[in-house]
């Protein structure tokens, strides 16, 4: 706490506190302005007082559940982190249009080097699977991925993950 605040808390306190005792000590009894110079004394205090809520279940420290909710989001960040970049931009395309149904086109020439590797490593960590009955070695050399292979349900439980977490930036 800055040494002002501390300051003005306990200098309201010590007054109240003042108007209390010679109230107390002048008609000898408590009456409505000894409990208003009272309460006068600790409003300064209460900032530190209702950081503690006591529940039913016990007192919940209001510092804690900040903390939680600070790592909770921490959290969150690293998993929404390793969502985006688990799968890479071009596997990304053909999850997502196998997902929704986009044409993925491939030919010999231009994509085809490299979609074997991306197909495998989606097939490999289960987002995408072959359809039944074909292989890699049927693909040929021009098509359309949907002829040979179709998503998951852990495929399109990843996308809807990744849309969840894209939709609240």
């Amino acid at each position: 706490m800055p040494r002002e605040e501390l300051w003005t808390r306990s200098a309201v306190t010590v007054a109240a506190l003042l108007g209390l005792a010679l109230k107390l000590f002048v008609p000898d009894r408590m009456d409505m302005t000894a409990v208003a110079l009272l309460v006068l004394a600790l409003i300064p205090w209460m900032s530190s007082i209702l950081l503690r809520i006591d529940t039913v279940a016990g007192g919940v420290v209001l510092r804690e559940i900040k903390k939680k909710q600070a790592g909770q989001q921490q959290e969150m960040d690293r998993m929404k982190f390793l969502f985006e970049h688990l799968v890479p931009r071009e596997e990304l395309r053909h999850l997502q249009g196998l997902a929704d149904g986009t044409p993925l086109p491939y030919d010999a020439g231009y994509t085809r080097p490299l979609l074997d590797a991306e197909l495998r490593r989606l097939t490999g960590v289960g987002l995408i699977e072959r359809r039944p009955g074909r292989t890699f070695a049927q693909m040929g050399e021009t098509g359309d991925i949907h002829e040979h292979f179709a998503v998951t349900d852990a495929g399109r439980t990843y996308l809807e993950i990744l849309n969840g977490f894209r939709s609240h930036e």
